[in-house]
């Protein structure tokens, strides 16, 4: 059996904040970006690795906060 990681949540309060931080510090390239509800998802890859995706969220992003 072969077990394959391919992505990780990573739940920020601050999105420009972790942005900033796996972008600008790590040298991330962000994948994609998606805003909706005043929530957003940002998807990050390395060029090493691109097939493993970091998402960051919010918490509660999209989703009620009951669950």
């Amino acid at each position: 059996m072969t077990i394959s990681l391919s992505r990780v949540n990573v739940l920020v309060d601050d999105p420009d904040a972790a942005l900033s931080f796996y972008r600008d510090t790590l040298g991330l390239t962000v994948r994609n970006e998606v805003a909706r509800d005043g929530f957003r998802w940002i998807t990050l890859v390395t060029a090493s690795q691109p097939d493993i995706e970091i998402v960051l969220s919010q918490p509660h992003a999209g989703r009620s906060r009951e669950q």
